[in-house]
């Protein structure tokens, strides 16, 4: 049974993440403007914290069913975080792009991973529907082994999703340098729009 929780926590994490999202798009920007050594740190930050993120989720299921407004609070609070992140992304892309690359170049993509997976705190309420949802229909266990095993799948299923997109990135890099500038207002309107989006779901 727990190669089917690894499984389950991979192919959900994979297909979860699948769709262009900060995090995603972030880790092709990286690998275009920089190199794909840094964005492979980025893509193992991201999953390093996704792992804490899936495991706290499951662990405090029940928990967090029990008293629906930590996940309200959660959410409202990740929408002010996309909101922020949505104006900081506008922001970056109206200066200038070499000074950008030349403060960040020494940055450690494996710390800008974990930051920006950090503050996507929509993680928490996604693998808590997941793990509701499995569980209700027998598929999942909320022993604290089927959690670890579970997580463990979702973490990695997260890297590969990151790494795909960085190896996208990479053979179509002569075509998408030029337009790497506009990235950073591809990733406003991608948090822009989830802050918005989940701001009417809440209301």
């Amino acid at each position: 049974m727990l190669i089917i929780y690894f499984l389950l926590g991979f192919v959900i994490s994979y297909i979860g993440s699948i769709t262009p999202s900060m995090l995603n798009v972030t880790a092709a920007k990286i690998s275009i403007e920089k190199n794909k050594k840094l964005a492979i740190e980025f893509a193992v930050g991201v999953s390093t914290i996704v792992l804490f993120q899936a495991f706290f989720a499951l662990l405090f299921l029940k928990f967090i069913y029990q008293n629906p407004i930590v996940l309200e609070s959660i959410e409202k609070v990740a929408i002010v975080v996309f909101a922020i992140l949505s104006v900081v992304f506008f922001w970056k892309a109206r200066q200038e792009q070499k000074e950008i690359v030349s403060k960040n170049q020494k940055r450690s993509g494996f710390i800008t991973g974990m930051g920006l997976s950090l503050v996507n705190m929509f993680s928490i309420p996604f693998y808590s529907g997941v793990g509701v949802t499995l569980n209700m229909s027998g598929w999942f266990n909320l022993d604290t082994l089927s959690i670890g095993v579970f997580t463990l799948g979702a973490a990695l299923g997260t890297f590969f999703i990151l790494y795909h997109y960085i190896k996208l990135a990479e053979k179509i890099k002569p075509r998408l340098a030029k337009f790497s500038k506009y990235l950073n207002y591809f990733l406003s309107a991608i948090t822009g729009i989830v802050a918005v989006i989940s701001l009417i779901k809440i209301l």
